[in-house]
């Protein structure tokens, strides 16, 4: 691609997301309390939640690294995502959105407190903090990547213009104007990935010939040297980290009923599964078409730039910003409610909506300064994603215990801090397979024994 073009790739990129901040100031330009900003007033409808479900959890690894998994392994590389995550959201729908949605709460930590006590709320909004954190830094990553390869920036000055641009996005609009960008990102995402797809059936000659193209190898689940832990991995921890995090559930919580949040989730579950599919199939059959192609997350944009036509390739582009800019917003937006609420309300119980809703920005710009810093680190994408979902999947055991009608203050408490403390001595230090299984167990049996420990103490507090 020609300097010209580069160019022209880099403005048409700024004048979107130019546009983007536009609406997002327009959107949410009467927010006038933390509610206002962090759950929309809670007016959304099941159009509004489902939509804004799917372009939120759409993200750049759902094209990016799903597509080039699913070239590499098959339909194994497909595992975690759509179909895990699209479980996730199902979860959401089944068991959480109408039951959250019932008790009125702005955030995950906010129900924790109902039902644990302000100790168990405190630290579950640093988990859902550092959860959304390493989320956003997944994306500023991969917007990062795209404006070093449209200007030729070295990566460092772009992740720093890539987190200003963000950061402006988010930080007047709150979730209102989130769900509006969303619902424009989403069509942007679906009309892009649907071009490509028309355009890589038409290189095969039709639906018949690339189908058949395919090897029979790549229509398996499992991939080669795998173990029952790592596939149980694979798919548990899309499936928890989603339906307990703060990003997707937000939506719900913004519902303007309990019945819509159930309604409006279910249809970000179904949307979700269908669009994730296009990548999937751009992984099983780009590979047949005999083109020169990279690997992993070089995979896509080499059979973007194959396929599509120069003007084009800008459509390509703006899915790609659209998947990111619909993403990190909604992480950044989850920092900020768990500080806000869990956080400076807590210290400032008298605080006026407008100081709260000071300070819900401030804690935006903070999340994303931080998370650029992760984005700095060098992890890779999907690893960024994964860590994200399992930090965010600690409090998976004392929130369905909670949903439960468990009420037992030391066992939510304790089922996190001994969560946290497995999952970083396994996998963060130690690098051990199954830690994530381990984390699960201890924290299940921790609030078990905890629970059986303070019954008595429980029990005189009734």
């Amino acid at each position: 691609m020609g300097a010209t073009a580069i160019s022209l790739t880099l403005v048409l990129i700024l004048a979107y997301v130019a546009a983007q901040i536009a609406l997002a100031i327009w959107a949410g330009r009467g927010a006038k309390s933390d509610a206002d900003y962090l759950v929309a007033g809670r007016s959304l409808g099941p159009f509004a939640v489902g939509m804004s479900l799917f372009a939120t959890w759409f993200a750049s690894e759902s094209l990016i690294a799903t597509s080039g998994e699913v070239a590499r392994d098959g339909l194994a590389g497909a595992r975690a995502e759509p179909f895990a995550y699209a479980i996730g959201i199902l979860a959401i729908a089944l068991f959480f959105a109408h039951r959250l949605r019932s008790g009125g709460f702005i955030t995950i930590a906010d129900f924790l407190r109902d039902r644990f006590g302000p100790g168990t709320e405190s630290l579950a909004a640093a988990v859902i903090a550092l959860s959304a954190t390493t989320w956003s830094a997944a994306q500023l990553f991969a917007f990062a990547t795209i404006i070093a390869s449209a200007s030729g920036l070295d990566f460092t000055p772009a992740l720093i213009g890539a987190t200003l641009l963000v950061m402006g996005y988010t930080l007047y609009g709150g979730l209102a104007a989130d769900v509006v960008t969303d619902i424009l990102q989403g069509i942007v995402i679906i009309v892009a990935i649907l071009i490509m797809f028309a355009l890589m059936v038409a290189a095969h000659g039709g639906f018949g010939p690339m189908w058949a193209s395919t090897p029979p190898t790549v229509w398996s689940f499992t991939a080669p040297g795998e173990s029952w832990v790592d596939r149980a991995e694979l798919w548990l921890i899309p499936i928890a980290g989603t339906m307990v995090s703060q990003e997707a559930l937000a939506r719900t919580l913004a519902a303007r009923s309990p019945e819509v949040a159930r309604t409006g989730a279910l249809w970000g579950a179904g949307i979700y599964l269908a669009a994730g599919l296009i990548p999937v199939s751009f992984g099983l059959f780009g590979p047949q078409l005999g083109l020169s192609l990279g690997a992993d997350e070089a995979y896509l944009p080499s059979l973007a730039t194959a396929l599509l036509p120069e003007w084009l390739m800008v459509v390509f582009t703006g899915a790609l910003v659209s998947a990111i800019l619909s993403s990190v917003d909604s992480a950044l937006l989850a920092v900020s409610a768990v500080v806000t609420e869990s956080g400076y309300k807590r210290l400032n119980p008298n605080a006026s909506p407008l100081a709260l809703l000071r300070a819900a920005r401030t804690a935006t710009v903070g999340a994303a300064a931080l998370a650029a810093w992760l984005a700095m680190q060098g992890e890779s994408l999907r690893n960024l994603v994964l860590d994200a979902g399992a930090i965010a999947a600690v409090l998976a055991v004392p929130i369905i215990a909670g949903l439960a009608g468990w009420r037992r203050p030391r066992a939510g408490l304790a089922a996190i801090v001994v969560q946290t403390g497995v999952l970083a001595v396994l996998d963060w230090s130690l690098g051990l397979p199954g830690a994530f299984l381990w984390m699960i167990a201890s924290g299940t049996l921790t609030f078990a024994a905890v629970s059986v420990l303070d019954r008595p103490a429980a029990a005189s507090a009734d």
